[in-house]
This record gives C-alpha cells, structure tokens and sequence, in this order.
C-alpha cells in the first residue's frame, strides 16, 4: 500500500514518525516521509523516500517570537503562535501537503499536523492513521496536557477539557481551515463523524506511564515509537560514540541534563549553574546542548563532558539520573532505563509529564521559568533519594518488559489498512 507520512514539527514529532515509517516499509508498504526541512537526515539514512514539507522548525524555534512560544502557558497565546506558523508559510504549505501525498492510500500523521492530514484523506477518501505522544482524546483519567497538567476531581471534569481545547483551537484554525478545504474542492465543514471513516489513533506512550488509561481498538497503546535495533545499526547508531564511551566508563555514573528545543537565554551562565550544581553534589555531569544550548561548544573534562547529541536509548542506562525539558521520547527513555529524574518544563505536553512523573514517585517537577542554580543542585539531590531511585529502577522493569512499540504500531496499522 502507498503510505505518504506527514511528519512536521522537531526532532520528537518526526523521529518516532520516521521509526514507524521504517518498520511499514519492511512491511512491504511503499512509504513516503514528508518531514520538516531541517530533519530530512535521519530519513534518507534509513533509505526511506523523504521530501521536505514545511517550514524549518528549528529556525523558526530559535528565532525570537520561537523562543517566547516555547515558554507560554497562556492556552490561547501558545494557539495564536502555532496557527501563525502556518498562516506565515502561505500556502506554500498546502500545496507541498497536497503534492506530497497525491497518489496515496492511507495517510500517517501526529497531532501537530492533524487536522490537515485528516482533510486530505477526506478529499482522497483514504484512511487516516494518527499518532498521539501524549494523551490527546477524551477520557476519564487525565485532562488535555495544554489545559490542565494535573487530573481533575471527576472524570467528567477531565473530559470537558477536551471539549475546553477544541473549541479554542478550533477558534484559531477555522479559517486556515476553510482555505484548505476550499483548494482542495471540499465543503467549508467536514461531514459529521457518523459519516466518516474512523482513523486508527495510535496512543504513543507506556501504559506504564498513565495508569488506569484504556481506550478501544482504534485506539491501541502502543508505547513510543523509537528506532528498531535493526534501524539504529543502519542509521550508525547503535553503539555508543568511542570516546563518550570511555568518559562513561572512566568514573561513576553521570547525570544527563539536555533542554532540547528550550531557547536558554544565557547559555554560559546556564553551563556555569550546572557545573557548580553538580560539583557541590558530586556528581558528574554529561549536557547534550541540542537546540537550546548549541551555542556551546563541545568540551570534556573528568567531571563534564558537553556534546550536542546522543541517543537516550543508549547513553541513559550509563546514567545515575537525568534532567531534561519533558518531552515524550526522553520521558519515556529516562523511565526506561531505570533511573530517577528532574523534569524542567516549558509548554506543549511537557508539564503533564513531568508532574506525571511525580505522581508515580519516580521524579520531580519544576516549570523552566523558574530554573535557577539552587532549584536544579535540590531537584538532582532529591534524585539521589532512595524512594525515587527505588521507584524509578520498578518503572523501568514494567516498562522495559513491554513489546517494541514501533512494531506494535506497524502491527496495529496493518491490522487497520487490511480492515
């Protein structure tokens, strides 16, 4: 079958996308990857057939109005900046949307691309296949990560934030909406839901990590998608780098601190922070600058070693705890490997992970505005305790126990597309 996978957004939205893009392909599916300008490597790696869709995420991040959106709590104000994104690419975006997936027959997506994918398939009546990182639909458990980061008292308080979040993100995407639909030739209103096709949802994450979540068979919990062993080895990477390898093994085990996409606005003072913070708690440090830090240069010491990157999956095991910015695929890697950690949070889905973590005891929590050195030397030393470090090392037997989920997903998905 022609799959044409709508992958926008950073490196957490399209690398788990391109992991499930991999797996179809295997599967005997003909897969395209549309993916952001700046994240196209990884997919021609992997040999999949990729084109540029969109604007380049990562300029667009570290420009100023980029990085004030990465620290919005404001519901509406984060809505505005993400439908100015698309309004300032122009139509550009649409016709790259509609050329890239001329042809297909089915559609792959995240929710950062949603509601145009399920448009497209609308027009070509093919089936939808969505990708949720976070708990996205309506359910009894928890509320919608943008509107509440903490569970409500009853279930139906939690599943009216959904209906909360709907109607806002409906009030800014309205008429990019009706443009849309109105190049492709289809009514300003989608057909009521009875009508439709229901897509396959994917929920992304370890049942591990949201507990009492159940949904139906449109939408299995599949765990996060991530690289196959298989897929890492083509891509070189799976073992680890020679000498962070030996930095690794030459004293005891690091803390890993990475902000990822977070704009960090004094980079040095924030280098100095840790340095200070993990010397007085004597703990070395190993930073991954990512987007937020990179304009620090690589550097190694004994006791701190800074590199740009590294794959969770490999590096965290080596860890005696880790402190990032909360997104999904670190979240989910740091509980894999067993160890405790400081999650420091900026918008998106971020919040709800970290206080998630704390409420299953295997980590602390602290919004990024309010990061200073002290706050980070209390929230590592509480790491140290035994109750998180216990409770952190039985969330990683649970989880490391469950399936692959990126062969759950190419499973699921094939089970849908047959049906």
């Amino acid at each position: 079958m022609r799959i044409a996978v709508l992958a926008l957004g950073s490196r957490g939205d399209v690398y788990p996308l391109t992991a499930l893009a991999a797996e179809l392909a295997r599967h005997g599916h003909e897969v395209r990857v549309g993916a952001s300008l700046n994240l196209v490597d990884l997919p021609r790696q992997l040999g999949l057939d990729v084109v540029p869709v969109g604007w380049d995420q990562q300029s667009m991040m570290q420009s100023e109005r980029g990085r004030e959106w990465v620290t919005m709590s404001n519901l509406d104000s984060f809505l505005q900046f993400t439908i100015e994104a698309y309004r300032d690419y122009g139509r550009q975006f649409g016709d790259e949307a509609i050329t890239f997936t001329a042809g297909c027959e089915a559609i792959v997506c995240a929710v950062v691309s949603e509601q145009w994918a399920a448009t497209l398939a609308e027009a070509y009546d093919v089936p939808l296949v969505a990708y949720d990182l976070t708990p996205a639909r309506p359910n009894d458990v928890v509320p919608h990560p943008l509107v509440a980061a903490d569970p409500l008292p009853t279930a139906a308080a939690n599943r009216a934030t959904y209906l909360h979040y709907t109607r806002r993100a409906w009030r800014y995407r309205r008429d990019l909406m009706f443009q849309f639909r109105s190049q492709l030739g289809l009514p300003p209103m989608p057909p009521p839901p009875r009508q439709q096709r229901r897509p396959l949802e994917l929920q992304g994450y370890s049942p591990t990590l949201v507990p009492g979540l159940t949904w139906d068979a449109y939408r299995p919990i599949v765990g996060d998608l991530r690289l196959t062993p298989a897929d890492l080895h083509r891509a070189g990477m799976s073992t680890l780098d020679p000498e962070l390898a030996r930095w690794l093994a030459a004293g005891e085990p690091p803390a890993l601190l990475t902000f990822g996409s977070t704009h960090v606005p004094d980079p040095a003072a924030m280098m100095a922070g840790i340095s200070r913070a993990c010397r007085s708690l004597g703990v070395r440090a190993l930073v991954a600058t990512g987007w937020g830090l990179s304009g620090v240069a690589p550097s190694s010491t004994p006791q701190l070693r800074v590199v740009p990157y590294v794959d969770y999956d490999l590096v965290l095991p080596h860890c005696a705890m880790v402190v990032h910015h909360g997104s999904a695929s670190i979240t989910a890697a740091g509980v894999r490997a067993g160890i405790p950690t400081m999650v420091c949070s900026s918008y998106a889905d971020q919040p709800f992970w970290g206080r998630q973590l704390e409420r299953l005891g295997a980590g602390v929590h602290v919004r990024f505005t309010e990061l200073s050195e002290d706050v980070l030397r209390s929230g590592m030393s509480r790491l140290t305790t035994d109750p998180l470090r216990r409770r952190a090392a039985q969330l990683g037997e649970q989880i490391r126990a469950e399936p692959h989920g990126t062969l759950v997903a190419a499973d699921e998905v094939d089970r849908y597309l047959a049906a």
